[in-house]
């Protein structure tokens, strides 16, 4: 796939699913209970132990789009799409990781804050913005970023669950990150994979019945 082609496949759910963990023997369980839940986006972050290890174990599995996330050089965008990266999604906005990526075929979603840092990002050729952090000023900012950016993708992530994630959405997100309710501890520590599973069923059910019902 091109970068076009692989940004529509990430915006068919609309949702990344964000593991970061402690426990490298966890992470592709949890990505296995999270695709089983229908999001096919998902985003090892490389501060998890063998993070790279991990993104080559779920490149292999048919139906994930695998991604690297907090991503912050240059080198770490090449490994991690050595690895199988799809897609590279950073928490800073930095040109020289925006063009590698671009050079190696790749979409980056980068992150970034406040305007004048989110139109640097787009003016630099980001595929999508990650907002990040989201919960700081909630969801009415993005309805604010709205407003002179309308054409921009806008990922926000952090504060996203299935009890609000419509809202996001019809503040203007065209995708959202989402992590902690897949990674908290009682979970990951028990196995519990049928409830990863269940609350990604429930992000998904609850995105779908927004735009069915506009």
């Amino acid at each position: 796939m091109n970068r076009s082609e692989i940004v529509d496949k990430v915006l068919e759910i609309g949702i990344v699913a964000i593991l970061r963990m402690n426990d490298s023997e966890k992470v592709l369980p949890t990505a296995l209970a999270v695709l089983e839940g229908e999001i096919r986006s998902i985003e090892v972050s490389l501060n998890t132990p063998n993070a790279l290890e991990c993104i080559k174990k779920i490149a292999e599995v048919h139906g994930i789009l695998p991604g690297a996330g907090t991503v912050t050089t240059v080198q770490m965008a090449k490994d991690a799409i050595e690895a199988g990266a799809e897609f590279v999604v950073t928490p800073i906005t930095k040109k020289e990781i925006i063009d590698v990526c671009h050079e190696l075929g790749k979409p980056i979603f980068t992150g970034a804050f406040t305007p004048s840092e989110i139109y640097q990002a787009h003016e630099w050729g980001a595929d999508m913005i990650k907002v990040f952090p989201a919960e700081t000023l909630g969801m009415d900012y993005i309805k604010a970023l709205k407003a002179p950016f309308p054409a921009l993708k806008l990922m926000p992530t952090g504060g996203v669950n299935a009890a609000n994630i419509d809202q996001w959405f019809e503040k203007g997100a065209t995708c959202v990150g989402v992590g902690g309710c897949f990674t908290k501890m009682s979970i990951i520590e028990n196995s519990d994979w049928s409830r990863v599973t269940a609350r990604a069923k429930e992000l998904v059910y609850n995105r779908r019945h927004f735009f069915e019902t506009r």
